[in-house]
């Protein structure tokens, strides 16, 4: 999560909504629906359990709107149902509950069209699913005035948000029309309003709104938040599409047409889009807001897009005196124009002259190519992108598969297979077994949610597909992972040697008590294309049932065996290739998520190392690593790896011990870093690297978020000088070394570093040349290219 305390750069209350910025003046996303109406996921058996929850028997985790009295008759006022089914169960709601893990819900959606005259509001922990084979539609009355039809969080009387956006996680809606065009143009009205943190996402959803150059509609607004994943979304009509500002976000097959403003960026640390289609808008993208005395935009980057019909393509206020330094830089990279006059307008008027053409690579800020700052703005040559992560002329993308068009007989249930996941059977030989018979079948193994308790290593083999109810959660118990120097995989993909697909999605791998030596997730597998993870992550503590909580790892205390709970989240082998990770957050808790004073107390957990790379042929798109002992991103020996935005955070206990004293042993086999020289020449504090790269090939990311917060749990640091931007938590926090070839970084940003880059020891960039919004940004980095 991002840190707590920070405030970020636009303050957004109800008074402040209406003063957002103004501008000076589709066919489906996804798959054709299907004949059949129905969904397998709603004809499954409804034998989900909420493990740790007060009445796991007695409370549901599904929820079907139809079963709260909703009619989808297009008639009927169904927001009071609605709104009901969300509720139901005693679970989290706006401002008296920040986070819990024990009330999970999928609020399920049939066919239908729903009328909708009040605000819909998920509770925490809530996945919002419709049909995907005929998509519901929520449809406004003329007479709705609240922010959101559905309001992800909604604010109170005094502007008090419903939940802290940077706390907001393990959300997603999916599968949805909003329908707005009942709401008179000149009326504010809002589809979504998606304050949003990590492990959150919103997929196949279209909006439509009135078509007016007066209207006051926009699809999905956003105006705080650490996120996240937006995908396959369509917006028809409105003022704008998506208006939009939070920390760090990717974004991609995003479809906008009709409107006035296509995006309108409020706000940003950074950014990655790829693969915009917007069409017949007045302005496909503005990021002027503030001005070039203020801009309150950090980066963009936008790749492998279409712009078609619209007067300009991108409007900002960036020039070499505007301040901030180092805000309003951007990244164009493979965008094909169609009848668009303008492809960038400044202040002053046309900067980039468009028309029917492409742009193959063109930029504007500050870059270091690899030693700066120099500040540019111009064409540059684009990306040496490896042909083995591209589909054509774009990187490869696969959403999350939905299965939508198999039945339920293509599914096997783990619970129906004998597993338990009520937290405290041992469902080791259950749940492997359902694996391999799902296998030898050729079906997908459903896992019914709960909390999966392991003692050995559960083995994924090739052809293996699995999918999660609401995040189903496999946690690793016992002595299995009782060594430091000894990792043992909890999810072990494939063997080495081993080729062939696997999916796997909406799950989390979690540890319980002390388990030193567990790797939570290891993949070993040669994937085909398309295999891969989406919306898995890796939750360590923090959690009910996990024994490493507030009661048990307070901070301030010394380092405690009890607490040291994991030898590393994720590892892709040497011998593992063609890993697809989608939206994925691997996560030392950092705080008690269902902490008992409902204060999101924090915590000290310890976790040895983050995202290991040392296959080849890796997709990151949209992750987040946070919080480990000795790296968050490490690619060593690597080859060819893109990454959409990546984000990062440092422990919020270290100093306390630095990383050189941090309690796991250094394994040479894994290339760990040594901080005894690798912090040799810093002046400040030696903490966890955020991102290393050694001895590899072609790393390509797109966007990047590299953040320190805290010295020993204290936030002070972070908030320092603020009027100068001055901000130092620790010295170094990105590293690139040895025989490293071809890496380039768009829209690096980070917080609480003194020193942006070091390459072989030797700092590169520093805080005070690269002052951005809040964070310390750099357009482009590249070494060795």
């Amino acid at each position: 999560m991002a840190n707590l305390t920070t405030a970020a750069p636009v303050k957004t209350t109800l008074a402040t909504i209406s003063a957002l910025p103004t501008p000076s003046g589709a066919i489906s996303v996804l798959k054709p629906a299907v004949a059949a109406s129905g969904y397998w996921m709603a004809d499954m058996p409804k034998q989900g359990i909420a493990a740790f929850n007060s009445n796991p028997n007695g409370y549901k985790v599904w929820r079907n709107v139809k079963d709260y009295g909703a009619k989808g008759d297009g008639a009927t006022d169904d927001s009071a149902a609605i709104n009901a089914a969300i509720t139901d169960g005693n679970r989290c709601g706006p401002w008296v509950c920040q986070s819990a893990t024990d009330t999970p819900a999928v609020v399920y959606f049939p066919s239908g069209t729903y009328i909708i005259s009040q605000k819909i509001v998920p509770y925490y922990f809530t996945q919002i699913i419709g049909n995907p084979n005929n998509r519901p539609v929520l449809k406004a009355t003329a007479g709705f005035t609240a922010l959101g039809v559905i309001d992800a969080s909604p604010y109170g009387n005094t502007g008090q948000p419903g939940w802290l956006s940077t706390n907001l996680f393990m959300r997603q809606i999916r599968n949805i029309v909003i329908d707005l065009t009942a709401i008179a143009p000149a009326t504010a009205a809002t589809g979504i309003h998606w304050p949003a943190a990590q492990a959150t996402s919103l997929q196949n959803v279209k909006v439509i709104m009135t078509q007016s150059a007066s209207s006051q509609h926009q699809g999905i607004f956003i105006e705080n938040g650490s996120a996240g994943m937006v995908l396959d979304i369509e917006t028809v009509g409105g003022l704008y599409g998506l208006n939009i500002g939070n920390q760090q976000f990717t974004m991609r097959n995003i479809k906008i047409s009709k409107a006035v403003t296509g995006i309108s960026q409020i706000w940003n640390w950074g950014w990655t889009y790829h693969g915009l289609t917007i069409s017949d808008c007045t302005t496909a993208f503005s990021m002027k807001n503030g001005g070039s005395s203020k801009q309150e935009v950090g980066s963009v980057t936008i790749i492998d897009s279409t712009i078609t019909n619209c007067p300009t393509f991108v409007e900002m206020a960036w020039s070499t005196s505007a301040k901030p330094i180092a805000a309003g830089q951007l990244i164009l990279e493979n965008i094909a124009l169609s009848n668009v006059p303008v492809a960038v307008k400044g202040e002053g008027g046309t900067v980039l002259a468009g028309g029917s053409t492409t742009i193959a690579a063109w930029g504007q800020g500050i870059k270091y190519t690899p030693t700066g700052p120099t500040k540019w703005q111009g064409a540059f040559t684009p990306a040496k992108r490896p042909t083995n992560l591209l589909s054509g002329n774009k990187f490869y993308t696969k959403s999350k598969p939905q299965y939508e068009d198999l039945v339920t007989d293509s599914f096997i249930s783990a619970r129906a297979s004998g597993a338990k996941g009520d937290g405290n059977t041992d469902d080791t030989t259950a749940v492997q077994n359902a694996i391999n018979n799902a296998v030898q079948a050729k079906k997908i193994l459903f896992f019914d949610h709960g909390v999966y308790k392991v003692t050995k290593t559960i083995y994924v083999p090739p052809g293996a597909r699995m999918v999660g109810e609401s995040f189903a959660v496999i946690m690793a118990s016992g002595s299995t992972w009782s060594s430091k120097t000894n990792p043992v995989p909890v999810i072990q993909i494939g063997k080495p040697g081993e080729s062939g697909s696997v999916e796997w999605s909406d799950m989390v791998v979690s540890t319980q008590g002390s388990t030193p030596g567990a790797k939570l997730i290891e993949w070993n597998l040669a994937a085909t294309l398309g295999s891969g993870l989406w919306d898995v992550h890796t939750r360590i503590g923090g959690a009910k049932g996990t024994n490493l909580q507030v009661t048990q790892c307070p901070v301030g205390a010394a380092i405690k065996d009890d607490c040291m709970a994991a030898y590393m989240s994720v590892h892709i082998t040497k011998t593992g290739s063609g890993a697809y990770l989608e939206n994925n957050w691997f996560w030392t808790a950092d705080h008690d998520l269902d902490d008992a004073k409902n204060n999101s107390t924090q915590i000290s957990i310890y976790t040895g190392r983050g995202l290991l790379v040392e296959g080849s042929n890796v997709w990151l798109w949209s992750s987040g690593v946070e919080h480990h002992s000795l790296y968050q991103y490490q690619f060593a020996n690597a080859k060819d790896v893109f990454a959409g935005f990546i984000q990062t955070e440092t422990p919020y206990w270290q100093p306390n011990p630095d990383a050189k004293n941090q309690p796991f042993p250094l394994a040479s086999a894994l290339s760990d870093p040594d901080y005894n020289s690798a912090c040799q020449g810093a002046s400040g504090n030696c903490d966890t690297l955020g991102l290393r790269i050694l001895d590899s090939q072609n790393v390509l990311i797109y966007g990047a978020g590299l953040y320190s917060f805290f010295i020993n749990n204290n936030s002070a640091c972070s908030g320092a000088d603020i009027a100068n931007g001055k901000r130092i938590c620790q010295t170094r926090i990105f590293s690139v070394e040895g025989k490293s070839t071809n890496v380039l970084i768009y829209g690096l940003s980070t917080v609480g570093v003194e020193k942006l880059i070091t390459i072989d020891g030797n700092d590169k960039a520093t805080w005070s040349d690269t002052l951005s919004v809040y964070s310390d940004t750099i357009g482009l980095f590249s070494y060795n290219v």
